[in-house]
């Protein structure tokens, strides 16, 4: 967690993960290079040996942004949310926990395709070749 640092950076509340090469703002980098498979796959072993330090974290961040005005909402299994402590709090619930699976295959359709088109007005025909290959990667990975 030594890599970790929540404050503002460029004018707004951001993570920063500098260490071992990287000097990178989440804000940055998390509809890309946080969602490729390499990261996405050991997501599950990391928060195995790190959910104390990240809920830490998290409840930390929370109390800076609570101090400074922010409301602040926080998404995440009620497992671990029920560690942060609050006054208020909500529990949504899904349907169809299928949806699941299917919004985070769409989020990472959508990360491949903006990692390869960018910021550019790309028309309808690019982005849909561009969602196209990205699936076809992800598919392969399987």
């Amino acid at each position: 967690m030594d890599m970790l640092e929540f404050g503002e950076f460029n004018g707004k509340y951001d993570t920063r993960i500098k260490g071992l090469g990287l000097d990178l703002l989440v804000s940055e980098v998390r509809n890309t290079d946080l969602k490729v498979l390499n990261v996405a796959k050991n997501i599950p072993t990391v928060a195995e040996v790190t959910q104390r330090e990240v809920v830490l974290f998290a409840a930390d961040a929370i109390q800076v942004l609570g101090a400074n005005g922010f409301n602040v909402l926080l998404e995440g299994r009620e497992q671990t949310v029920n560690y942060v402590r609050t006054k208020n709090r909500f529990t949504l619930v899904l349907s169809d926990e299928s949806l699941i699976g299917m919004r985070r295959a769409a989020q990472r359709m959508m990360a491949g395709a903006f990692k390869s088109i960018g910021d550019i007005d790309a028309g309808d025909t690019a982005v849909e070749k561009s969602l196209d290959d990205t699936l076809e990667t992800m598919v392969a990975e399987i």
